[in-house]
């Protein structure tokens, strides 16, 4: 099963990781969700990201924003917004947020694996306007592990 994912790209053989493909885990408390949220509500212009690549890409394609790491708190995230929000990052975890049941039926273990290997996939798409729909018609960009735009509901950055 491990063979399936994208373990063997970061070097991960005979196993499955369970954290991230950093290894790396960013505790959160209450605290700091608090912190993030007033960040979010401070800002007029504000990406939400949900992990390190998406952090780092964000800051160069919206460097006039306020670029947050969210996280799976992508609902809490958009409550605080009050300005303009974009949700930019890898496609896992926003379309599965969007629609957790993508899978299902497509033969893909993973949504990375289906946007790889079949891009112009509907169902994709139909993931992406529910994301929009879900997000109060936030502009949603998808990027890949290099940072290239996969997906992007308001234009080119």
């Amino acid at each position: 099963m491990g063979a399936k994912t994208l373990n063997p790209q970061v070097g991960v053989e005979g196993g499955i990781s369970i954290l991230g493909t950093t290894g790396f885990v960013k505790p959160w408390s209450d605290h700091l969700g608090e912190t993030r949220m007033d960040l979010i509500r401070d800002a007029s212009n504000v990406v939400l990201t949900t992990g390190r690549i998406g952090m780092r890409y964000s800051q160069m394609l919206f460097p006039e924003h306020t670029v947050v790491m969210v996280g799976s708190r992508l609902d809490e995230g958009i409550k605080a917004s009050g300005g303009e929000t974009v949700i930019c990052g890898l496609p896992g975890l926003i379309l599965k947020w969007a629609m957790p049941d993508i899978l299902d039926g497509t033969g893909f273990n993973t949504v990375i694996e289906m946007v790889d290997n079949d891009r112009a996939n509907p169902i994709i798409d139909r993931a992406l306007e529910a994301a929009v729909k879900k997000a109060g018609g936030a502009r949603i960009m998808l990027l890949n592990r290099d940072g290239d735009i996969v997906r992007d509901t308001g234009g080119i950055a």
